[in-house]
């Protein structure tokens, strides 16, 4: 959709005829079937169905449900060697869907030891994605989100700042949420505590940015994300990437 959006307003913008040599800026007529896509997004339901951690060995049914229902997602990758995840990666970005950044290990002690081990951490994932999948983003999800455990210590606070601070100042964009599925408290948590949390998180929100987990052991996830997908649809929400022109969701 976003794509389609962005075309269209380009060629709407730019429609230019010559006529004895003079250019003539056309009136652009909007079709009325074509009405629904050039709405501004603040009047749209829109959902945006983020998953964390992966890629998995949950990742391939993941893409398939997504397929199914011809809806394109925002996975928050980290650095995985594993011999299947090299398909995963390649699946998202052949399906069209949007890979963004997470951490390579997202291993706290390394990730949150000082501003500068983040930032070696986040380029090392940036790294191996350009080299080896041709994948660029800026836009970042700290593990844990921004407002984690760690930002609550005096000891790790400074930190924490440090590393949103000089997120924005390298360009980059990070964002939270504003559902979480509670799917990543453990891998007991039920397909339907997962599905009841979202329900309960929409309460009329019109733009929501829906956690999930993209985890080997969160089994329940993607039981559950056919029904979500169907809950969503039902209330009236469309589906969308995370990119530069989203609405920011941010702890902070």
């Amino acid at each position: 959709m976003k794509r389609l959006l962005k075309l269209i307003l380009i060629v709407l913008g730019c429609s230019i005829i010559l006529s004895e040599g003079h250019p003539i800026q056309v009136q652009a007529v909007v079709p009325e079937e074509m009405t629904p896509f050039v709405k501004s997004k603040e009047n749209l339901k829109i959902a945006y169905l983020t998953f964390d951690d992966g890629p998995s060995t949950n990742t391939m049914d993941i893409l398939d449900i997504l397929d199914r229902y011809q809806i394109k997602a925002t996975f928050f990758v980290k650095g995985n060697e594993e011999p299947y995840a090299k398909r995963c990666y390649e699946e998202m970005i052949s399906r069209g869907h949007e890979v963004a950044l997470h951490s390579y290990t997202h291993d706290y002690s390394i990730v949150y030891r000082s501003t500068k081990s983040f930032f070696q951490d986040l380029n090392r994932l940036e790294t191996m994605l350009e080299k080896e999948y041709g994948i660029k983003s800026k836009i970042v999800r700290l593990p844990g989100g921004s407002r984690n455990r760690l930002r609550q210590q005096a000891s790790t606070k400074p930190i924490i700042n440090g590393i949103l601070q000089q997120l924005t100042e390298k360009g980059y964009i990070y964002t939270d949420w504003n559902i979480d599925s509670t799917d990543g408290i453990s891998p007991t948590i039920s397909e339907h505590q997962i599905i009841t949390s979202i329900q309960r998180g929409l309460n009329d929100q019109k733009h929501v940015n829906i956690l999930l987990h993209d985890i080997n052991s969160m089994k329940n996830t993607v039981k559950a994300l056919p029904k979500i997908i169907e809950i969503l649809k039902k209330e009236g929400y469309i589906f969308d990437t995370i990119d530069e022109t989203t609405p920011k969701v941010q702890f902070n």
